[in-house]
């Protein structure tokens, strides 16, 4: 079905529409990467771990339950590089399946892919989750405590932010910039 799918829109590139050649193009370039899906998925399973970052990358930019069925197979790989990029390339598909599965990695997860859960968490927007990302803000690795900070930003209503004002003298650099480039995003809760 796909070679069928593939000659129809190879046809289209030739439409006299300027609309219909443009959506005909952008079908192809996307039924190019369903059918490169399979050396994807075996790239994320057995490749290096350059070729497992770039196969991240790609299915990322394929998006869609392939894309997304790619990446959450990337989080189980055994090195933190590659689980860290699968964790920051999901940030843009929320579902509750992606937050569940990001949601069960965090207790195991340490230093940056603990730090880009937490980024991920917060990028998902859904205000539920802010007591959760609270507890990492007392964390004793400061790239965490600042990705809980910046995570916790994104998720906590106006009486969560003073336990970001709180941070303000923490002994790390990294988390006052956190704290700073939170502060920098504060915007006042919508009144009804």
């Amino acid at each position: 079905m796909i070679r069928r799918i593939e000659e129809a829109l190879d046809k289209m590139l030739s439409d006299r529409s300027a609309a219909v050649r443009e959506a005909a193009s952008g079908a192809m370039d996307r039924t190019r990467g369903k059918r490169s899906l399979e050396e994807l998925r075996s790239r994320v399973h057995s490749g290096t771990v350059e070729e497992k970052l770039r196969a991240i990358h790609t299915a990322a930019e394929l998006g869609g339950s392939e894309g997304v069925s790619l990446l959450l197979q990337a989080l189980s790989d055994g090195d933190a590089e590659v689980r860290g990029a699968a964790v920051l390339a999901l940030s843009p598909f929320p579902s509750p399946g992606v937050i569940k599965a990001i949601w069960g990695m965090l207790s195991r997860e340490r230093g940056v892919v603990l730090g880009n859960l937490l980024e991920t968490l917060g990028a998902s927007g859904r205000t539920e989750l802010a007591p959760h990302v609270e507890k990492f803000l007392d964390h004793p690795e400061p790239e965490v405590r600042a990705k809980a900070v910046t995570a916790y930003s994104r998720l906590c209503d106006g009486t969560g932010w003073e336990n970001i004002l709180s941070r303000t003298e923490d002994p790390n650099e990294t988390v006052r910039a956190a704290v700073a480039a939170a502060m920098g995003g504060w915007t006042s809760s919508p009144r009804f």
